[in-house]
């Protein structure tokens, strides 16, 4: 449904009328110290934040008598006259939060008394003193006999009065600014009986609570504390009046805190503190965030109506259900109306942990690395999820994974995350039934053990396989994505992937949102052309140096047949050289959605190797390809003859003179060759070897750094805890030359071709000076093919068993490194 606008602007305010008539003045920020009196009196909402407006007075709104909504948030105002809403009776929502407004003394009676209409009324965030003395709550709530939702300020002592029982229509109170430090049973004695939902979110001090401060709430509803400083033992407590009553929402995400003069840290739930809780006929209950390390006696599932539960989420915790895993999923199924579970984040353990162990032998204190080994995991055979549920999420559990099977029996099931588990086991996933899959999440899991493990989902829309190593199923024949034929998003990103195969992707007709970001391509693959379908295309943090002609004009065609497309090219490696100018040209003509406004950074080997932004090579495009247009072969022509009269006269000088000019060279080479050695790298040479090459590397790093040089080896110079392929990278950017070590297992590591890519990359900037190539008890033959795209430029040494030999071999590696 459209809805046109009117805007006009009106002094300082912009007045807007929609289509039904609706008119509404906004005047944000404009430096008003008094209501504005010469707006359209028909105005149906005004808002007034960010003014300096400190006193309303009498009559100021009563021109505006079509007033609803009323925003005056974010002034100064202190003090409210009784006649300043005379007129308003129309008025239903009026919000004055973050002011300056005293619960004592700003709000004289009958101030509320023309808003008999007022439904919603926020005064919240006003009281920014946090006083100890006793605060009486003496604004007239009386006068409002129909308001529904009220936000207000909890201070440190309050007392609310009497007044506070004739608001018979209240259904929502909510305290913002918690100044409050004890609550005691009588805390809320004079609020009316019939409210529905107590909103408590932001008590950042510790409250002390006693357990029956909620009697007055019979009807309570909803219960949210989010975020307040209570404590989970605590906040289960106060639940005692609302034993064996029906709730909407009960809301206690993080509500633990550290309190160290209560000593109050990690929760470990017993029976005792769920007592009240499992009485309770529970729609939504969020446990999440609340540092829960341990469960007693299967204390979480005692629930007694466990059909009423809805929404359970319990993430952010640490406690493991390894000791009643199986009744933990028995109490899932029995929650037949459950549509929402959320079980993540949970830091159970590392993987492959390395534990120290102090022990005295011999009288002396010796410290050993101790490794762990794993025990078997506590296989679940199967699980059964209730078949009312819409949305299930498992996500970042730092444990190990024992569910060999979910059951999905005609299921609602629409939103499936499973993700980021330390696991070498992946559940295969059984739909008795029809499926309503539409978003699947399988990130940070080793895509191969995902193959084969799901049904056909062809109401699936959304996949996200982030993290997954998917480079190793691309590498074989199978097609991960015939299960999901219909899917329009497809997230692969952050997978190292080098080239996709022309079946690589399956036929994914409906394609329309394609992420390839964070990968390693070094150009776009041609399979993607195949692909119809596709309006948004994120090829950003790649290897790119350009876009070739046929991907060109397949992203034309799909603009012009979809009248929309987005690419995402930030963070490339692109070039701009005669071989790159159209594509360069075709940036600055593009009408499809470029990010960064299509303007990159570049490299030019046109102007001294220099980086630059597309968008200045293209206002300067004549200047920068000058020499890349028809005239440039009459010039070479000339150049060449020209050239071939100074050759031979130079020849004859130098043939006279062949010995002096020799050594000149010479000695300017080494000068030269010395002055690089400032260059601003950290490592002189980066060492790329394996497993059965070590023994030479240790020889090799003695051999070099005796020469005063510096050098990079993996064992040694890694930093701990950083990602490996990150270091690797970082590693090779900061190393003027790279050695690949290259012996008889080098076929068996994959990190290999890693290195073998990123010299080419380091390479291709220019970084990179030597790559050496040095071959030990292996064939020319048996090489890795990677390096056939960059062997003109590799340095080769065949390493040799002769000891006169082995001495001239170092010689050569010496003085191609200095």
């Amino acid at each position: 449904m459209f809805v046109h606008l009117l805007v006009v602007v009106f002094t300082k305010c912009t007045i807007k009328q929609k289509q039904n008539g609706y008119k509404e003045a906004l005047c944000m920020n404009q430096g008003f110290k008094t209501v504005p009196t010469n707006l359209p009196p028909d105005i149906k909402k005004l808002d007034l934040t960010y003014n300096n407006i400190s006193i309303i007075r009498g009559y100021e709104f009563n021109k505006y008598r079509y007033l609803q909504d009323l925003n005056i948030n974010r002034n100064v105002l202190q003090y409210l006259e009784p006649s300043a809403f005379y007129g308003l009776g129309l008025l239903r929502r009026l919000s004055m939060s973050r002011n300056n407004v005293q619960l004592d003394t700003s709000y004289p009676l009958g101030v509320f008394k023309p808003l008999s209409n007022l439904l919603e009324l926020d005064i919240s965030r006003n009281m920014k003193d946090d006083s100890k003395r006793n605060i009486s709550y003496k604004l007239p709530v009386n006068e409002l006999v129909n308001i529904q939702d009220l936000s207000i300020d909890l201070v440190a002592k309050p007392y609310f009065g009497k007044h506070f029982r004739d608001l018979k229509c209240l259904q929502k109170l909510r305290f913002e600014f918690c100044h409050v430090r004890y609550l005691h049973n009588n805390s809320f004695i004079d609020m009316p009986e019939h409210i529905t939902e107590l909103h408590m979110s932001t008590c950042y001090s510790f409250v002390v609570m006693e357990t029956n401060i909620l009697r007055p709430f019979l009807n309570l509803r909803t219960l949210n504390l989010t975020n307040s400083n209570i404590h989970l033992t605590q906040g289960l407590k106060i639940l005692y009046p609302l034993q064996n009553k029906s709730m909407d929402n009960i809301l206690f995400r993080k509500i633990t805190h550290f309190v160290t003069r209560f000593d109050l840290g990690s929760v470990t739930l017993t029976t005792a503190d769920m007592k009240y809780i499992s009485t309770i006929c529970i729609k939504t209950l969020d446990l999440s965030n609340n540092n829960i390390v341990s469960i007693k006696n299967h204390s979480l599932l005692t629930f007694k109506y466990p059909e009423c539960f809805e929404n359970l989420l319990i993430s952010g915790n640490r406690f493991a259900t390894n000791n009643f895993a199986i009744n933990f999923w028995i109490l899932v199924l029995k929650m037949k109306n459950l549509k929402l579970l959320d079980y993540s984040y949970i830091p159970l353990e590392f993987s492959d942990p390395v534990y120290l162990n102090v022990y005295s032998k011999d009288n002396n204190q010796i410290l050993v690395k101790e490794r762990e080994e794993r025990g078997d995991v506590d296989i679940i055979p199967v699980i059964m999820l209730p078949n009312q549920i819409e949305y299930f999420r498992t996500t970042h559990i730092m444990g190990v994974n024992g569910i060999k099977k979910i059951i999905l029996f005609m299921s609602r099931l629409r939103h499936l995350e499973i993700s980021y588990i330390d696991t070498s086991i992946f559940p295969e996933v059984s739909i008795v039934g029809s499926n309503h899959i539409q978003y699947l999440d399988i990130s940070g899991i080793n895509s191969v053990i995902t193959v084969g493990k799901f049904p056909v989902l062809k109401h699936l829309k959304t996949l996200i396989m982030k993290e997954s190593k998917i480079y190793e199923v691309l590498r074989t024949t199978k097609t991960i994505f015939k299960w999901f034929p219909n899917i329009r998003t497809l997230d692969i990103s952050y997978n190292f992937i080098l080239n996709i195969p022309s079946d690589g992707l399956g036929e994914l007709r409906l394609l329309r949102k394609l992420n390839l970001s964070h990968n390693m391509l070094e150009s776009v693959p041609e399979v993607l052309t195949s692909f119809k379908s596709i309006i948004e295309l994120d090829l950003s943090y790649n290897l790119l140096t350009t876009l070739k002609r046929s991907i060109r004009d397949w992203i034309d065609e799909q603009y012009k047949k979809h009248k929309n497309f987005q690419l995402y090219l930030n963070k490339n490696s692109f070039i701009c050289s005669c071989d790159t100018k159209d594509f360069i040209l075709w940036i600055s003509k593009h009408k499809v959605i470029l990010d960064q406004k299509g303007n990159y950074t570049c490299w030019t080997p046109i102007a001294k190797g220099r980086t630059n932004y597309t968008g200045n090579i293209v206002e300067k495009y004549q200047d920068y390809f000058v020499e890349c247009g028809n005239t440039l072969w009459l010039k070479i022509g000339s150049s060449l003859l020209g050239s071939l009269i100074f050759i031979i006269i130079c020849a004859t000088f130098v043939y006279n003179l062949r010995r002096r000019i020799i050594f000149w060279f010479y000695r300017t080479l080494r000068r030269m060759q010395e002055e690089s050695v400032n260059v601003n790298f950290k490592y002189d040479v980066y060492v790329s070897y394996s497993d059965d090459g070590t023994q030479f590397v240790k020889e090799l790093t003695d051999t070099i750094e005796n020469c005063g040089l510096k050098i990079c080896c993996e064992d040694r110079d890694f930093l701990a805890g950083e990602p490996i392929a990150d270091e690797r990278a970082r590693s090779i950017h900061l190393s003027r030359h790279i050695i690949f070590l290259v012996t008889p297992s080098i076929v068996q590591n994959e990190w290999s071709r890693f290195e073998i890519e990123r010299a080419k990359f380091e390479k291709l900037s220019k970084e990179l000076q030597k790559i050496i190539v040095i071959t030990k008890d292996i064939s020319l033959d048996d090489i890795p093919v990677e390096f056939a795209t960059i062997w003109n430029q590799v340095n080769l040494i065949v390493w040799p068993n002769e000891e006169e030999e082995i001495a001239v071999a170092w010689k050569k590696l010496l003085i191609w490194l200095f």
